[in-house]
Formats: structure tokens, C-alpha cells, sequence
């Protein structure tokens, strides 16, 4: 399963871990996008009230799902995923000096 954010028909957008199959995706650990003000994105567990772990989809009701932004993918994985981050692009390695 990779991290993908999903656009359901019902114009929910969430961010988890799925894996989609012909006739279906299956969601793991899903978190709801919600714009707020000032450009900022809020996130939060979807259906709190619910006992699962994984739910299934009938792809019909499943608009796209799209690869998220590093950034985005990073606060998902601290707040509901495996806590693991991808370092950024700007991320440079201390340099060695040897001496003799």
C-alpha cells in the first residue's frame, strides 16, 4: 500500500494508504483534507466513530487517487502512518575533511 490522496465522488478528499484493483480500492489508516484559511490544509482521522482498520471501495464512487506532495505525505506519515519521514530536496550531507 502507498500513501495516495483519493477523491471520492462526493468531493471528499482523504489521504491513506491504498491499493486499488480493477473493481476496488481498499484504504488503510485514511485522514480527511480540509482547506482552511490563509492556503493552510487541515487534517483529520475520517469516520473517528468507526471500528476499522482497512475499508473497501467499489471504485465507482472513487473519482481519482493522486500522488501527495512530499510535505503533505511527511505530516501524514508523523500524525497516522509509520512516523517515517522523506527528507527534502534542499537536504545536503555534512561535508568530511580529512586530515593528515
Amino acid at each position: 500500500m502507498e500513501v495516495r490522496i483519493v477523491r471520492l465522488s462526493s468531493g471528499e478528499e482523504i489521504l491513506c494508504k491504498c491499493e486499488t484493483n480493477e473493481s476496488s480500492t481498499t484504504i488503510k489508516n485514511p485522514a480527511i483534507l480540509m482547506p482552511m484559511g490563509g492556503g493552510q490544509l487541515g487534517m483529520m482521522e475520517w469516520m473517528p466513530y468507526a471500528d476499522y482498520k482497512e475499508l473497501e471501495l467499489d471504485n465507482k464512487f472513487i473519482m481519482f487517487t493522486i500522488k501527495p506532495q512530499t510535505e503533505l505525505m511527511n505530516q501524514y506519515n508523523e500524525q497516522f502512518g509509520s512516523g517515517l519521514v522523506v527528507p527534502g530536496k534542499n537536504v545536503s550531507s555534512p561535508k568530511l575533511t580529512l586530515s593528515t
